[in-house]
């Protein structure tokens, strides 16, 4: 029996009112632990803490012994590779999975001297997949900057990558300004909020269709990422120095482009910059914003599926 991720969240707020309380940040950051472990489970995948040079990357797996292509979760800005769990849960259970903690990011080792633009993050993902001992060319797959992070790689690597599907996917021009590009063209970049109701107002801007997540939660998000506001600028600023667009007609893997028509962050506009790839194609959600794999993760995880298998 398979339970709802409310119905999780709701067990664990209940657990949680049986303890002594500390500061209400910290209960929000121990609820999200514990349901994303419960997530986690769900979709039965294991942590190894896996070293690539000088990073230590907190790496979930299962079925990494598969004769069969292994499906690589690369997240967005900000993000961490728990952002993927509800859509691996609604792979095929046999489907090899890998979804990691990215530099500089979630748990992974940040350096404040440390190159991250997506060029360096790629050939990290390369020594994973190699450290992993993956035993084909695998169908990667990444979000907004991460979705930049496994082109690169289908540039850098083309021997390790079978498919590539982009989701929201940063690292190309866009035709016309998004509603983000707009606030950082006047000074004003939502990723930095210096304070919760800020965050609160950017986060709105992410999803269409949120997942529910109590507002006790999405406070010590908002806490950990204000405290974290300088190592993202030092980020984003390697990331955002260059596009890749002279570069996508070297990406020979088949590739699936996919869009929420409501993206806020990054225009749908940029679907026609990706669509030079040779063999790709484009697939519009109507009513979704700049997050699929959480917003529909079930019926993102069989676009992919069926993409990856040829079946669309």
């Amino acid at each position: 029996m398979q339970l709802s991720s409310r119905f999780v969240l709701s067990c664990v707020l209940l657990a949680s009112s049986l303890l002594a309380l500390p500061a209400q940040a910290s209960v929000g950051a121990w609820i999200q632990e514990k349901a994303l472990g419960l997530e986690q489970s769900l979709a039965d995948l294991e942590r190894r803490d896996i070293q690539i040079d000088d990073h230590v990357i907190p790496t979930f797996v299962r079925n990494i012994d598969s004769d069969e292509p292994c499906a690589i979760l690369v997240h967005g800005f900000t993000a961490r590779a728990a952002h993927w769990f509800r859509l691996a849960r609604h792979l095929p259970k046999e489907k090899c999975v890998v979804a990691m903690d990215l530099a500089g990011f979630g748990d992974a080792t940040f350096h404040a001297d440390g190159a991250y633009d997506a060029a360096s993050q790629a050939h990290r993902v390369a020594k994973l997949m190699q450290a992993l001992e993956l035993k084909q060319p695998a169908d990667v797959m990444g979000n907004s900057m991460g979705g930049y992070i496994v082109a690169q790689l289908a540039v850098l690597h083309p021997e390790l990558v079978n498919s590539l599907t982009l989701l929201n996917a940063s690292g190309v021009s866009s035709p016309e300004p998004s509603t983000l590009a707009k606030q950082i063209a006047a000074g004003q970049n939502g990723f930095f909020a210096k304070d919760l109701e800020g965050f609160e107002q950017f986060y709105a801007m992410t999803m269409s269709e949120p997942p529910f997540v109590p507002g006790i939660v999405r406070e010590a998000v908002g806490r950990l990422a204000i405290s974290r506001i300088s190592r993202h600028q030092y980020i984003f600023e390697q990331v955002r120095t260059t596009v890749m667009d002279d570069d996508l007609r070297k990406i020979k893997a088949p590739t699936l482009i996919v869009w929420g028509d409501e993206d806020h962050l990054l225009h749908v506009s940029m679907t026609k910059t990706w669509r030079t790839i040779p063999e790709s194609r484009v697939f519009i959600y109507r009513g979704i914003g700049h997050m699929p794999h959480l917003e529909r993760p079930k019926q993102t995880a069989t676009l992919f599926h069926r993409f990856t298998t040829k079946q669309l």
